[in-house]
């Protein structure tokens, strides 16, 4: 009788009856989302695989089965039910791969494709074993590789970190964007300097610490908080240390690639030290009266197991509404399969501006898969570099917002500082830009750049790939560009700003049009 408990004694621990059939139901299920979905989740252990940030995802699915193991007993006595009603939570999803997949956004996929796993489980075994696994399944998130977009920001916060303990200690300091110097030699905040390994690795250690170690919410929120705010903290003073070793060693030391190393068994004996604080605090279970742990050879079933149909039935349905989004996909895909072949042209000068002249700069962006413009215009002695990257139509080997596709080789040019700001065209109107400050060869820069999507201009990555992915469910198959205008200066870049402005004024609604016809 439904919602009657009823103990089955075995002889061994068993599990209740709906286990195997609710697993075939779900292994077949993954079957079919593993083949449909493959491109996704091939992506993500590729990226594992060829990236030292995210080679601890490797770990994450033996974890996940270890925690969920460690909760057998429990398990057993709970009779898999399905959830209907979760089923419509696979719309979400799959709704998210679909935008992710429009926008060329490989993340928001890989997202999404994991967050099916742990809704699958829901829908098949239902809401009492999803109750019992929560961390576990919340842990998968742990794999997917996320995270490059924090790399600028920790960059920065190292820089900052680096100059203000040196200066704390004495020693001058000229500060450039993510470089500064010191009387003994120059220093360079990289990317392999920004702490972004050691950040994921210790919020993916610090939330597995956690769950194991305390039972309430609020310590174990405390610990993760800690877990994010320590090894940035940590990062800002391996940085200064390295600077100080080098400086003292005469730069025998802490040179190369042993900074790294120094830098792994640094942030080892941070993290072991963040643990050993973190024991002083731990929780044991409490045990509540009346709920005993039933010993194994009992288990438990709560009312009627399903049939092996009904399980089917809920998986098929579920399954269904996930690979969905594939198939609109690919329904989208057919029916902008045409390429556009449009072909811009820059326009002509306008007012006192004079071009498009052919410009000998050697600066340049760096691009993949665009059509590419490289011109200058010029006004009473002074020209303003114009580069255009056009893309007709985007996909993932040319695609306008791309981890590829940059504003200047860090080979050739370092960057001295940027952000967003105004560019001033009137009392009246101003145009939201993008700022990069260079320096190259003895000689600095001022670059300005925006996105043009489908009418659509904006200075945010995030909104760059969300006018994309609109163009592509719409079906409008507008093309896509990337402006990226720049002046040199001497004295500051207020001085190249003024020209740069007065060019935007006469000539922003030439160019605008010259990729939105």
């Amino acid at each position: 009788m439904t919602g009657v408990v009823v103990a089955e004694k075995t002889k061994s621990l068993g599990w209740s009856p709906g286990w195997f059939s609710a697993s075939i139901a779900f292994g077949t299920s993954l079957l079919v989302l593993g083949a449909v979905f493959w491109s996704s989740y091939s992506d993500i252990v590729s990226i594992w695989w060829r990236s030292e940030t995210y080679a601890h995802g490797f770990l994450i699915l033996p974890i996940v089965a270890y925690l969920i193991w460690e909760k057998r007993a429990e398990l057993a006595r709970v009779s898999p039910q399905p959830a209907p009603r979760a089923t419509l939570l696979m719309v979400f999803p799959a709704l998210l791969w679909l935008l992710g997949y429009a926008a060329q956004l490989a993340v928001v996929e890989q997202l999404a494709v994991v967050t099916m796993l742990p809704v699958f489980v829901w829908v098949i075994f239902g809401n009492d074993v999803v109750r019992k696994i929560m961390f576990p399944l919340a842990y998968l998130f742990f794999a997917v590789p996320v995270g490059d977009f924090l790399v600028l920001p920790l960059q920065d916060i190292t820089a900052v970190f680096s100059v203000w303990a040196l200066q704390l200690t004495g020693i001058p300091v000229y500060w450039e964007g993510l470089f500064f110097h010191i009387p003994s030699g120059s220093f360079e905040v990289a990317e392999a300097c920004s702490g972004i390994r050691y950040l994921i690795a210790s919020l993916a250690l610090g939330t597995l610490y956690a769950y194991l170690n305390y039972t309430s919410l609020k310590r174990r929120l405390i610990f993760i908080v800690m877990a994010a705010i320590v090894p940035i903290i940590a990062n800002g003073i391996r940085a200064y240390g390295i600077v100080m070793i080098a400086h003292l060693s005469d730069y025998s030391l802490a040179v190369g690639v042993d900074h790294i190393i120094y830098g792994w068994i640094f942030f080892g004996v941070v993290i072991f030290l963040l643990f050993w604080v973190g024991s002083f605090f731990r929780e044991k279970a409490v045990s509540v009266p009346g709920k005993e742990t039933v010993s194994a050879d009992i288990v438990a079933v709560n009312g009627k197991a399903p049939t092996i149909l009904t399980f089917v039935m809920w998986a098929v349905l579920a399954t269904g509404v996930a690979i969905s989004a594939s198939g609109f996909a690919a329904w989208m895909d057919a029916r902008s399969a045409e390429a556009l072949a449009t072909d811009v042209k820059l326009p002509l000068g306008h007012e006192e501006w004079s071009g498009p002249f052919e410009t000998d700069t050697q600066w340049s962006p760096s691009v993949v898969g665009a059509q590419e413009h490289r011109v200058e215009y010029r006004k009473d002695g002074e020209s303003v570099q114009v580069y255009l990257a056009y893309y007709p139509s985007q996909n993932k080997d040319a695609e306008l917002i791309n981890w590829n596709n940059v504003v200047f080789d860090d080979k050739q040019s370092r960057r001295l500082g940027g952000g967003v700001t105004q560019a001033r065209l009137s009392a009246k109107r101003s145009w939201p830009v993008l700022v990069t400050r260079l320096e190259s060869e003895g000689r600095t820069r001022l670059v300005w750049h925006w996105y043009e999507i489908d009418g659509s201009a904006t200075v945010s990555r995030v909104w760059a790939k969300a006018y994309a992915a609109r163009s592509r469910l719409l079906g409008t198959r507008s093309g896509s560009a990337a402006w990226v205008i720049s002046a040199e200066y001497s004295m500051g870049a207020e001085e190249a700003a003024v020209v740069m402005e007065d060019f935007l004024t006469t000539m922003l609604p030439q160019l605008r049009g010259a990729v939105n016809q």
